[in-house]
């Protein structure tokens, strides 16, 4: 059994990329069970985090990388903006698919439950035995919407700690969906961004 990764190799194994969370089928009764609900999220946010662990070590892998190019290319500057400039454009679009597959999951979800409860507050439906009350669906619509201001807040914090490490990175003007994705986090706002391609 070869040994793990140690020291400066295991750092830089997992800075880039983030390692995907495991592929879930999210249906309608993992809407309901907000533990399974939790847990995936909780798999989503894992890259938001570790923004702060994964900038420090992406920045010590392009001093490493700096240090061993020959002395003219060094001295230029070049490779090492370069470099930098690369690291924050692959953080940021991971950033911004995990916002989005955590978005989606929250908007399926909320949608999911908000059908539930005005479906049993409709008088003509019968309702049988086994199903939750309105009540129970209630609170876990406004668990639901709590975590929107959740996801708000911790986009808004993981965009500073970013901004940061890479103080001068903006999304281009042609790129729409990285400059929504960019206000959305920068004003603290709750609610989806456009889909990442």
């Amino acid at each position: 059994m070869p040994a793990p990764p140690f020291g400066t190799a295991s750092a830089y194994t997992d800075s880039f990329p983030a390692p995907p969370p495991k592929q879930v089928t999210v249906t309608a009764e993992t809407c309901f069970n907000l533990s399974v609900f939790r847990d995936i999220v909780r798999q989503y946010r894992r890259l938001d985090d570790q923004i702060i662990t994964r900038l420090n070590r992406a920045q010590a892998e392009l001093r490493d990388r700096s240090r061993t190019l020959p002395s003219s290319s060094a001295r230029s500057g070049v490779a090492n903006l370069d470099g930098a400039e690369g690291m924050c454009v692959r953080l940021w679009g991971e950033m911004m698919a995990g916002w989005a597959h955590r978005q989606t999951l929250l908007t399926f979800c909320t949608q999911t439950v908000q059908a539930s409860v005005e479906g049993k507050r409709d008088a003509s439906s019968p309702l049988p035995h086994w199903e939750r009350g309105v009540k129970e669906e209630e609170v876990l619509a406004d668990q639901l919407a709590s975590e929107e201001s959740v996801e708000a807040i911790i986009r808004k914090r993981t965009l500073d700690a970013f901004k940061s490490r890479c103080p001068f990175f903006l999304p281009s003007p042609s790129d729409t969906t990285g400059r929504a994705w960019w206000d959305l986090a920068d004003r603290g706002l709750k609610g989806r961004g456009p889909e990442v391609s």
